[in-house]
């Protein structure tokens, strides 16, 4: 009865409470090369501040672009799918997905931190706090949390055609990211629960700021192939410059 009467606290405040603090997802997006028409992609994750207590859960989409009709970059998921999504499991066990195929994007990666189960055993031990904080962190129940560093969340390819185009890792709606706030906490038998309205559960961040686009310039010709064009350019101009002092 004390674990029910607990978690319905918990909803109640969360119902008031909708974001945690002002804080901020920063996305990262890198490529393994941008001087070739495929290559490789990683996406992590850092908060802005240590107002939370860390990252529970995402979804998030990496995009492609199109910039014309033969042209463009498509996002694809990691060769083997598995690879797709770094977070671990433990804790990342629930809602875990690899993305869908939607050319040129790659849509709905993501994966949750088991808040159920941490809820149900009282044991806060099962979620891991820390997950893209850079500094300390204080919480009202738990005290100081060590910065987890960014958090990897994603890995994957891409190729180029034509002329090339952009990848973008965005918030997109029916994504999002949600944090452990400062006041999280789960009963964990040791005196009872924390006073009724004391405590939130996971709320959703402040604000996802996309990574930044990172152009893929398309197919260029090989090195041996612009040497031979240019000693062709050299051939052809000998040649009319030939012909026109026979004439």
């Amino acid at each position: 009865m004390k674990r029910v009467s607990f978690l319905v606290g918990l909803a109640m405040v969360c119902l008031v409470a909708e974001h945690a603090g002002a804080t901020d997802v920063q996305l990262t997006l890198t490529s393994s090369t941008v001087l070739a028409t495929t290559g490789t992609w990683q996406l992590s994750a850092t908060l802005s501040d240590n107002q939370s207590l860390g990252i529970v859960s995402f979804s998030i989409d990496v995009l492609g672009s199109s910039t014309g009709p033969s042209s463009g970059v498509t996002v694809l998921r990691a060769a083997t799918t598995t690879q797709t999504l770094r977070v671990s499991n433990p804790p990342y066990s629930l809602f875990r997905t690899f993305g869908t195929l939607s050319a040129p994007n790659v849509t709905g990666i993501g994966a949750s931190q088991d808040t159920i189960a941490a809820a149900n055993n009282g044991d806060p031990t099962i979620v891991r706090f820390g997950d893209g904080l850079l500094t300390t962190a204080t919480g009202q129940f738990y005290g100081a949390i060590a910065p987890g560093g960014p958090l990897l969340l994603a890995t994957g390819r891409w190729i180029a055609s034509g002329t090339g185009g952009t990848i973008q890792a965005i918030l997109t709606p029916g994504t999002a990211f949600d944090l452990f706030p400062l006041n999280y906490a789960v009963d964990d038998g040791f005196g009872g629960p924390p006073p009724a309205g004391s405590a939130q559960i996971p709320i959703a961040a402040a604000n996802v700021v996309a990574s930044q686009a990172i152009f893929m310039p398309g197919v260029f010709p090989e090195p041996g192939s612009i040497v031979l064009m240019a000693l062709g350019s050299v051939a052809l101009m000998v040649v009319a410059r030939r012909a026109r002092q026979r004439e």
